[in-house]
């Protein structure tokens, strides 16, 4: 990871490249022939960030290759660049893969080396036109889903996750935990694995700076007014001196999304199981009719949610007013609350009381797997993730679906509610308030 002095982080690529039998030369080679084709002609901002990865990867630094570093050396950003609220290197990396593609699908088809630019990294590959067969090709174009690079802390824990799960490359291992194959089942046994899906809230990223940023600095921020200024070092303990601006920001993890995360990715990576991520605004409808796909965070920031969830009883309900986010039950049965909200101490900024979601129901398609992980804040959502990861909750679970449904045989489709206490913004176990079983 490399940081910048402002604060911000931006993270490397995850995965090592991919061992190739292609030399330097023909390597070289084949990088001259794709900048002097007819695709790439009038493209000169691709032409720099495609010359850039290659040269660095072919002296030996693909590892030093991040966001940050294509932004600074490739598109000129200065120092006070941050790849959370610009995404031109983002934008561009997607962009290049089409030009790619459209380049070898035409003048290109024939050329004996091949460059690919693998989804979610920025180190090329280098791969020769007969090994199209391997297994382990680095780019096969897939439109359901653009994956990208996660927030720099969402990637580190999701990675974190992965590696403290994988152990082989078997199916889940007669050692499983019955209750976790119960609950999961088909889950653990599909070799695609799964999709995790980070939801995409509209944050305002905050600075403070010692003067004030002269005009027309890139990138533009918003200078705070009196009051605002008053409020916020108020709440966030920030200094008493300098001057405080702030931006939007859609591509911001949130930390209770990103724990869960790494609960998920050790679940399936135990498995022997790939799992990938992605973000919302990346997410297609056509993605959920093609992977198994899980949904973190409320509706507010994961709009797919509210589409999702119409045909069930267990539904989401955005901020409206001075009406709060909430659980909506549209069929309670004997004892359910009609909502379920958060909860805060008299005059307190902090929940104390929160509330989860889970909705684990058939794919849009009827052939893959769809599940739904809905804190109402985000340490909700964290604490639903632990409770479907523990082996001893879904023992408790599985009791209490077999409770309902004596008879039930396959895998479980259900939702259920759960509740937490939060003491300074910790979740603490989570209890099973509500369970409907779904056909």
């Amino acid at each position: 990871m490399q940081r910048k002095g402002n604060g911000a982080a931006t993270a490397t690529a995850l995965e090592p490249p991919r061992v190739s039998s292609v030399t330097e030369e023909e390597a070289r080679h084949a990088l001259d022939r794709v900048l002097r084709g007819e695709a790439f002609h009038r493209s000169e901002r691709l032409q720099r960030f495609l010359q850039f990865v290659c040269d660095q990867t072919l002296q030996g630094e693909g590892a030093r290759i991040n966001e940050y570093l294509i932004g600074a050396e490739v598109f000129h950003r200065g120092a006070d660049y941050s790849p959370t609220e610009d995404g031109i290197v983002r934008r561009q990396a997607h962009a290049l893969r089409r030009k790619l593609q459209e380049y070898y699908a035409k003048e290109g088809r024939n050329d004996p080396v091949r460059i690919e630019l693998p989804v979610g990294r920025y180190v090329p590959a280098f791969r020769k036109k007969e090994d199209e067969s391997e297994p382990e090709r680095a780019t096969v174009p897939r439109p359901p889903i653009r994956w990208v690079a996660l927030p720099a802390a969402a990637v580190a824990v999701f990675a974190l996750g992965w590696l403290a799960g994988s152990r082989s490359t078997a199916p889940p291992a007669p050692q499983t935990p019955a209750e976790i194959r119960e609950i999961w089942g088909g889950w653990l046994t599909d070799p695609a694995g799964a999709v995790v899906c980070f939801s995409n809230p509209l944050t305002a990223v905050i600075k403070h700076f010692q003067e004030p940023l002269p005009p027309g600095t890139q990138p533009p921020r918003m200078r705070f007014t009196p009051e605002q200024d008053r409020f916020f070092r108020s709440v966030v303990s920030l200094p008493s001196n300098g001057y405080l601006y702030f931006a939007p920001a859609i591509s911001q993890a949130k930390m209770g999304e990103a724990i869960a995360g790494v609960r998920l990715a050790a679940l399936f990576a135990g498995a022997g199981r790939p799992v990938r991520a992605t973000q919302t605004r990346f997410l297609t409808w056509e993605s959920l009719t093609r992977e198994n796909v899980i949904l973190l965070g409320h509706n507010e920031a994961n709009p797919w949610l509210d589409r999702v969830l119409e045909p069930y009883p267990f539904k989401l309900s955005a901020t409206h007013g001075d009406k709060q986010r909430a659980i909506v039950n549209a069929k309670p049965a004997a004892g359910e609350k009609l909502e379920y909200q958060i909860h805060y101490a008299d005059g307190a900024l902090t929940a104390t009381e929160e509330y989860a979601l889970i909705s684990m129901i058939p794919g849009v398609d009827g052939r893959h797997r769809l599940l739904l992980i809905n804190g109402l804040n985000t340490q909700a959502t964290q604490i639903a993730a632990d409770f479907l990861t523990s082996p001893a909750r879904l023992k408790e679970l599985a009791s209490e679906l077999r409770g309902i449904a004596p008879r039930h045989e396959g895998p479980w489709h259900f939702q259920a509610v759960l509740r937490t206490e939060v003491y300074d913004k910790v979740p603490t176990k989570a209890s099973l308030l509500a369970l409907k079983v779904l056909p």
